[in-house]
């Protein structure tokens, strides 16, 4: 009986050892720059989302994993893998929300090029005594602080709103009405 279960033992782990090629982990996941690649399938895993680990198989198909599902999880490369992926995650999406920041104050300067810093007051004076909708009030508001010409601080009061409601990256559809 101990001969069989030796055998069944030695059965399984060689199975092991054949079905991952005889590389350790270590060798069979390499980190590639943003992602990791499977030396033995091909396959490649790719953080996009937080949390969640992309995998590319090499027939073109993909499906996404939690990271404590991905073959490598708890692995010293795994550790250092998700702290770098994570690390660039944050960076990205940072450097999204400030392209995004810097676009819609782009388009907003547009919008009020043509005005003047006390013509926009007066312009959002008007709007607020008309009742306009409050993003379009936050948006003049915040050229008007863009501009220097209301402080942050200001913003709250003149809208008559609370400061936490006060919105200066506020993204609205369409140009203001005159």
């Amino acid at each position: 009986m101990k001969k069989i279960s030796l055998f069944v033992i030695t059965a399984g782990m060689a199975m092991a050892v054949a079905c991952s090629g005889g590389k350790s982990e270590e060798e069979r996941y390499v980190y590639e720059g943003d992602k990791i690649v499977d030396e033995v399938t091909g396959d490649e895993y790719y953080m996009e989302e937080d949390n969640v680990i992309t995998v590319k198989h090499t027939d073109g198909t993909t499906e996404k994993l939690a990271i404590d599902e991905t073959p490598f999880f708890e692995s010293a490369l795994s550790e250092d893998y998700i702290q770098s992926l994570e690390a660039r995650y944050r960076e990205r999406k940072e450097s999204l929300l400030v392209e995004k920041k810097e676009k819609l104050r782009e388009a907003r300067r547009s919008r009020y090029a043509d005005l003047g810093d006390d013509e926009l007051l007066e312009r959002f004076r008007q709007a607020h005594r008309d009742n306009l909708d409050m993003p379009r009030q936050m948006d003049m508001m915040a050229e008007l602080v863009d501009r220097g010409i209301v402080s942050e601080d200001e913003a709250p009061e003149l809208l008559e709103i609370e400061p936490e409601m006060v919105d200066l990256e506020i993204e609205i559809e369409e140009p203001p009405m005159d």
